[in-house]
């Protein structure tokens, strides 16, 4: 492992380590002509939206278009509204490699969809033989999203919807990043509200994959509705809401009444009234 390597690896430990809500933290969006790295689709925008979720520090952003070396697929273009002779003298990618690299270092990665938006870096920085941009802890808005509030559309547009977060122009990248930005910290006030806390950028990594649908604490979760069902059990969880954009976090005491997975009908104590609730979107079990 090399200098560069080992330093790398101490400053993700110590971003690790943060409340999430104080690390420096880069929003990254990317435009492209299509879907998929693997068949040849290529960047045509970028951008990165870097502050802190609790308003700390200065807010900077990089935005460019890239020239992507092919044409522009009509699919695409009405998706973005870039066209080919908007991209007439635009910069190649490895024209901003190095402002890019310097706008994600040393920062929380942040994207919703980070999957595809990472591959992408991959793939480009492959093909014209560079090094990957140094990320750092990647959390990914989407994964929060189903993950961690089950929510049923995950959409950028309609988690901005539900975490009230206005959103001037959809799929362009700096607006995209932005708003992603802000969705995020919308986010970590609802996961705050459970924890009792601002979790580390450790735990809330942790937390997201562990809610997945084969994550362990999923399953714990769902195996504990389960007996609360077959005994007539009382349960204290952190729920999110299915309707408006109030609060993410609510916490409810319910006594289990019958089990359908994902569904549990129980006696909710703060409306008074037996309802349905979406295991999905059980966030934690408190205690029974």
């Amino acid at each position: 492992m090399s200098e560069n390597d080992v330093d790398a690896a101490n400053l993700t430990e110590a971003l690790l380590d943060l409340p999430v809500d104080q690390a420096p933290t880069a929003s990254l969006d990317l435009e492209t002509t299509g879907l998929s790295a693997a068949s040849g689709d290529r960047i045509c925008e970028l951008a990165v939206y870097r502050w802190r979720p609790d308003g700390g520090g200065k807010r900077k952003s990089l935005r460019s278009l890239i020239d992507p070396g092919v044409p522009m697929p009509p699919e695409a273009e009405a998706i973005h509204q870039i066209r080919d002779a908007d991209l007439v003298g635009a910069p190649h990618f490895q024209e901003r490699y190095q402002e890019l690299s310097t706008a994600l270092a040393g920062a929380v990665i942040v994207a919703h969809n980070a999957r595809f938006d990472v591959g992408f870096l991959a793939a480009e920085s492959h093909r014209l033989g560079l090094a990957m941009p140094p990320l750092g802890p990647i959390i990914c808005t989407l994964d929060l999203a189903r993950n961690y509030f089950g929510f049923t559309k995950c959409s950028l547009e309609a988690v901005a919807w539900r975490t009230n977060t206005p959103q001037p122009k959809a799929h362009r990248a700096l607006d995209d990043a932005r708003v992603t930005f802000q969705v995020y910290a919308a986010m970590l006030k609802g996961i705050a509200a459970g924890f009792g806390r601002m979790p580390t950028v450790r735990e809330l990594i942790e937390t997201t994959e562990q809610l997945g649908k084969d994550g362990q604490e999923r399953r714990r979760i769902l195996s504990m509705l389960a007996e609360a069902a077959r005994v007539g059990g009382t349960l204290t969880v952190d729920y999110t809401a299915r309707h408006g954009q109030g609060p993410l976090t609510c916490r409810r005491t319910l006594t289990a009444r019958s089990w359908d997975p994902p569904h549990l009908e129980a006696w909710c104590h703060l409306r008074g009234e037996v309802r349905v609730f979406n295991a999905r979107r059980v966030q934690r079990i408190l205690q029974t």
